[in-house]
């Protein structure tokens, strides 16, 4: 079953905290080029203290989201370097 673009904005939504779309935006406007697993990495710290609660409460929804934004960009270069 193919989804509807809105069903598709929804998910991302969930899974990411934002659409696909913005995280492709975020890592053009804010990653050198060459450095997009770095700048996935830098997320995952993110997930990391989002979870630890060092600043608040422990975030474990974001931190997911977090995690899913990292994996959404690693993916990518994969099959970038798969060409």
């Amino acid at each position: 079953m193919t989804k509807t673009l809105q069903e598709k904005l929804q998910w991302e939504l969930q899974c990411y905290g934002c659409t696909a779309a913005a995280i492709d935006k975020m890592v053009k406007e804010q990653a050198f080029p060459g450095t997009e697993l770095m700048f996935a990495a830098g997320i995952l710290s993110d997930a990391q203290e989002t979870i630890s609660g060092e600043y608040g409460e422990p975030d474990t929804e974001t931190a997911r989201q977090f995690i899913n934004r990292a994996k959404y960009i690693i993916f990518k270069q994969m099959e970038k370097a798969r060409g």
